[in-house]
C-alpha cells in the first residue's frame, strides 16, 4: 500500500469533498422544508446537490436540445443557484420590455467576480436602483450620446490607421498570413481606453492592459466552487483573484490619476478668472448692473 504524501493528501481532499457533498444536501433538503415552494417551469432532472452542473458542462447544445422536450422556457439547477432560461423571442419581449421593471436588477455574481466589479459597482451588473441609473446615466451622457460619438471620431480613426499598419507590418513579416483578431481586438481596446481614460497610451501599454484583462477572464471564470460555496474554503482562487486585482490596479491606476490631475487643472484654470471677477462684482456691485444693461 503506498503511504506516500501525495495519497495521504489525495485522500484527505476525497473525504472533505464527500463531506461538503453530505452537509449540502443536509443544508438543501433542511432549507426545502423552510421555504415556500416557488413555482418555477419544468426543467430536467439534476444530480443530488449539484443539479444540472455536470449535465451542462461547457456544452451550448445542452440547451437547444432541451427545447423540444421543455418548451421555450425551463428550469436549470446549478449546485445552489437557480437559472430561468427564456429561448423565446415572444417570451423574451415579455420579460425584457413588457417586464422589464421586474427584471431589470441583476443577480449576484460569483464571489470572484464581485472582487473584480468593486461589489457590483458597475454599469454591466449592478443591482437595479439609483446607482445603477447614475452609473447608466453617466455612461450614455459621456460615451454613447450622438454628440459624443461625433468627438470621438478622431479617436476612431487614430485606431483604424493603427489597425490597418498593424495588419500591413505582420502581413509583410509572415507572407501575407495575418492574425486579423488579434489586431482587431487591440484595436477596439484602443478606442475603449481613450474613451474611459482620456489620454493617449503607448501601444506597450496597451497590450500589456489588455493581457491584464484576458487575465481577469481568466481568474473569474465560474468554477465548481462558484455553484457549491461550501467548497470555496478549499479553494485557492479568491487568493489568485485577489492577487490579479492587486496587479490591475497597480497597472490602471497611474493613468486613472493623470487623467484626474489633468481634470482638476483645466477646472483650476477655468475657476481662476471666475473667482477674479466675482472679487471684483463684490467690491463694486454696480458693475453687475452695467454687465446686465449691456447684454
Amino acid at each position: 500500500m503506498d503511504s506516500s504524501p501525495s495519497t495521504f493528501l489525495s485522500y484527505f481532499h476525497l473525504f472533505f469533498i464527500s463531506f461538503a457533498l453530505l452537509i449540502s444536501t443536509f443544508l438543501v433538503s433542511h432549507g426545502k422544508k423552510q421555504k415556500r415552494v416557488l413555482k418555477l417551469p419544468p426543467g430536467p432532472p439534476g444530480w443530488p446537490v449539484v443539479g444540472n452542473l455536470f449535465q451542462m458542462g461547457n456544452r451550448s447544445e445542452y440547451v437547444r436540445d432541451l427545447m423540444p422536450i421543455y418548451g421555450p422556457i425551463f428550469t436549470l439547477k446549478f449546485g445552489t443557484r437557480t437559472k430561468i432560461v427564456v429561448c423565446s423571442a415572444e417570451l423574451t419581449h415579455k420579460a425584457l420590455i413588457k417586464k422589464g421593471q421586474a427584471f431589470s436588477s441583476r443577480v449576484w455574481d460569483f464571489p470572484t467576480r464581485a472582487i473584480f466589479s468593486c461589489n457590483k459597482f458597475t454599469v454591466n451588473n449592478g443591482l437595479y436602483g439609483p446607482v445603477w441609473r447614475s452609473l447608466r446615466r453617466n455612461m450614455v451622457q459621456n460615451m454613447l450620446s450622438s454628440s459624443r460619438l461625433k468627438d470621438f471620431k478622431g479617436v476612431r480613426d487614430a485606431a483604424m490607421d493603427k489597425l490597418i499598419q498593424r495588419i500591413m507590418a505582420e502581413a509583410e513579416i509572415n507572407g501575407g498570413l495575418v492574425w486579423v483578431m488579434r489586431h482587431a481586438r487591440f484595436a477596439l481596446f484602443s478606442i475603449l481606453l481613450s474613451l474611459c481614460i482620456g489620454l493617449e497610451i503607448d501601444n506597450d501599454v496597451i497590450e500589456k492592459m489588455e493581457q491584464m484583462l484576458k487575465k481577469v477572464l481568466i481568474v473569474s471564470d465560474p468554477k465548481i466552487d462558484d455553484f457549491l460555496p461550501i467548497l470555496s474554503p478549499f479553494s485557492k482562487r479568491r487568493r489568485e483573484a485577489l492577487q490579479v486585482r492587486k496587479q490591475q490596479v497597480e497597472l490602471f491606476e497611474p493613468y486613472i490619476e493623470n487623467r484626474r490631475a489633468i481634470i482638476r487643472d483645466r477646472i483650476s484654470r477655468i475657476a481662476e478668472p471666475l473667482s477674479g471677477t466675482l472679487d471684483l462684482i463684490h467690491r463694486h456691485p454696480h458693475l453687475l448692473t452695467w454687465t446686465l444693461c449691456l447684454t
